[in-house]
């Protein structure tokens, strides 16, 4: 959002007014130490809405008595103040120019005037001129629960603008923090959390979306249980629910549903009415003819039965006999260990010592001897395979014997439910009674399922799954959050690298600078790249000298001013930079007490005085590419961003701006100077 600040101020116990009036671009307060110049920016977090009072005790806090901003947002000017006793705040905005060009106006008469706050409605109505209309940022209701007396997420408030807008000076050139107020965890995360409202890639009707979403998926997971363990009830009983069937038609000779069994168990509602309307009518269950049926169906029954049974036995005794195969085949292996392959026989000589004449029956028996051997060596090679063999074909055996079990006991359970008719029947208990009774079971048994049928499941998933694929192209055609954050992350990465390269970078970071920024996380690291793909990530902690710190700080907080800017009204951060003393990594400041800043005589007492050279060409740069940034971005998007830089470094020589004339608001040297000018 555009803005600047016109004046910071604080009215002393007589009732004078001390102020610095800035503009818009690059603003330097510059002077000697102990002049309130870092005073300035805890000034204007005080009249910001800071609850806290951390203004450096001393010549300001000992004669101030109010503190005010006039800060101009947009078209119109806000004038904010504060009473040194933090209770009171005072609120006021004007869009009369002339009014607020009289610093005189702003006296305590003036803001005694003017109505008065607490803190708390104090910040409820700057957040309604930053257009931070968000109350509830929750995204799933159910986090609550884990919050003390239920609570929402902290609200949206402009005070985490803050976070972009002010580097202090123990954190401009800080290698282990960015962001100011990141060292309270819940800070941190509110203010990642709330980027994307900062940056008005969602609205209020964001949250309430997500929380229905989050809503409807937490159903749809308990649907999906529901319905997975309806279907592991639903197998675990089949077997159930088809014996009864079957039973049933054994008692009758009639089938009591004419659908399949499944058909039956998706749908116990109607299968529940069909059964209502079966049974009122004895038709359907008495039969004429039920002796001669099952007499024969028993009949048949039995005679398949004991077929059955007498192929179990066959296949029993064939596995019986491969488990002795197997047993043999495996001695045989274990034996054969201990045995050499025979060699083969050969006889150098078969003729007669005494007469001469080849001995033909001899050979023969070598040729003999040798098929033997040949044989045996072949046996002892085909041993393993044997035993691969017999195990192969028991396993076919024992599958044949499994299904052969399984169709045996149904049969049986058939001529167990006939015998059981036939008895009934002997003990005077009706075909209809038993019928009923069946009935009834199966009616129990579609009861318990009837609450979760799995059509209705599956009916209500189809309709939250449609309804989440709603919300969920809503959020990506309206809203598509990520893909935004992602596109900012890329366009603030671009900005830093050509920040960067300008600034004081050491080399072997300077030549192949890429650094990046993580909008879920808020770290900066420098991505390296071995041929053109990513390697590894150093991140800020790790990346060397102050000099590498200053200037990656430097180059994120400008690199995200600039994307502020280049949204416009967009944006609610105000695109105002604060940086408190940036030179310090080049000069000491504790120790500039002189009347002209002298950075040679500060480089000799920290006996650094050969690096003067270097160091005063590295500030003068860092001024000189913040002018030109400042520039470029007007020029860019339309909108001048303010930084107000607070540091000793003075009588710059820059490129692309006159120091004293376009830069310097203030300059405290004399020991009397100071944001409240003494008198003696």
């Amino acid at each position: 959002m555009k803005a600047f600040i016109k004046y910071i101020g604080v009215i002393t116990y007589d009732e004078k007014i001390h102020h610095i009036n800035f503009k818009e671009g690059v603003n330097v307060i510059t002077g000697r130490s102990s002049t309130g110049k870092s005073a300035i920016l805890e000034v204007f977090d005080y009249c910001f809405g800071s609850s806290e009072f951390i203004i450096p005790d001393g010549v300001i806090t000992n004669n101030t008595v109010f503190y005010f901003v006039v800060l101009k947002l947009k078209e119109i000017y806000l004038i904010l103040g504060r009473s040194k006793n933090k209770k009171d705040c005072f609120l006021a905005s004007t869009s009369d120019n002339s009014f607020i060009e009289n610093i005189s106006n702003f006296n305590i008469e003036y803001f005694h005037s003017l109505d008065k706050y607490t803190l708390k409605d104090f910040r409820k109505e700057l957040n309604k001129y930053f257009k931070i209309d968000i109350d509830d940022t929750d995204e799933d209701l159910e986090d609550r629960k884990f919050r003390n007396n239920n609570a929402k997420k902290a609200a949206p408030s402009y005070r985490n603008f803050t976070s972009f807008m002010l580097q202090h000076q123990n954190l401009i050139a800080n290698k282990h923090a960015l962001f100011y107020r990141f060292d309270e965890k819940e800070k941190k995360e509110q203010v990642i959390e709330q980027f994307k409202i900062f940056l008005s890639f969602v609205d209020s009707e964001y949250f309430p979306l997500k929380q229905r979403l989050a809503e409807l998926n937490r159903e749809l997971k308990q649907l999906e249980f529901i319905k997975e363990s309806t279907k592991k009830y639903i197998n675990e009983n089949k077997e159930k629910l088809k014996f009864l069937l079957e039973e049933f038609e054994l008692i009758t000779n009639k089938r009591l549903f004419k659908k399949n069994i499944d058909s039956i168990l998706h749908r116990p509602n109607e299968s529940l009415e069909y059964l209502d309307n079966f049974i009122s009518s004895k038709e359907n269950i008495i039969s004429n003819d039920f002796s001669n049926q099952n007499i024969k169906k028993k009949n048949d029954l039995q005679t398949s039965y004991n077929k059955i049974v007498s192929d179990i036995r066959k296949i029993q005794n064939i596995i019986s006999e491969i488990d002795v195969s197997i047993i043999y085949a495996k001695d045989f292996v274990e034996q054969k260990s201990n045995i050499s392959h025979a060699n083969e026989s050969s006889l150098s000589n078969c003729e007669c010592i005494f007469c001469g004449n080849k001995n033909i029956k001899l050979i023969d028996k070598q040729n003999k001897l040798k098929e033997a051997i040949e044989w045996f060596n072949s046996e002892m090679d085909k041993s393993q395979y044997t035993i691969e063999s017999f195990v192969s074909n028991k396993k076919e055996y024992e599958v044949k014997l499994k299904k052969l079990m399984v169709e045996a006991n149904l049969i049986k359970n058939e001529l167990n439910v006939l015998d059981k008719v036939i008895t009934s029947l002997e003990k005077n208990k009706s075909i209809e009674y038993q019928a009923t009774k069946v009935v009834i079971q199966i009616e129990a048994f579609l009861e318990t399922i009837k609450t979760n049928s799995l059509t209705e499941i599956e009916t209500k998933i189809n309709n939250l799954e449609n309804s989440i694929s709603i919300i969920e192209q809503n959020l990506k055609t309206d809203y598509n959050v990520d893909n935004k954050l992602n596109l900012a992350e890329r366009q603030i990465n671009q900005q830093m690298i050509r920040i960067g390269k300008e600034l004081e970078f050491e080399e072997i970071y300077k030549d192949n600078l890429n650094l990046k920024f993580d909008s879920k996380t808020f770290e900066l690291y420098q991505q390296t790249l071995i041929k053109g793909y990513p390697d590894k990530k150093v991140y800020l902690r790790s990346m060397g000298s102050g000099a590498n710190w200053l200037s990656s700080h430097v180059a994120l907080f400008t690199s995200l001013l600039y994307y502020s800017c280049s949204l416009k009204d967009k944006s609610l951060i105000p695109t105002i930079l604060f940086l408190d003393q940036p030179s310090q990594v080049y000069f000491p400041t504790e120790i500039d007490n002189d009347e002209v800043f002298d950075g040679k005589k500060l480089k000799k007492i920290s006996n650094e005085e050969t690096k003067y050279d270097d160091d005063i060409n590295a500030v003068t740069n860092l001024f000189d590419k913040l002018v030109e940034f400042c520039n470029y971005t007007l020029l860019e998007t339309g909108i001048e961003p303010q930084i107000i830089i607070t540091d000793h470094a003075d009588k710059l020589k820059l490129i692309n701006a006159d120091f004293d004339k376009d830069l310097v608001r203030a300059r405290w040297r004399d020991k009397k100077d100071g944001f409240i000018k003494l008198n003696n």
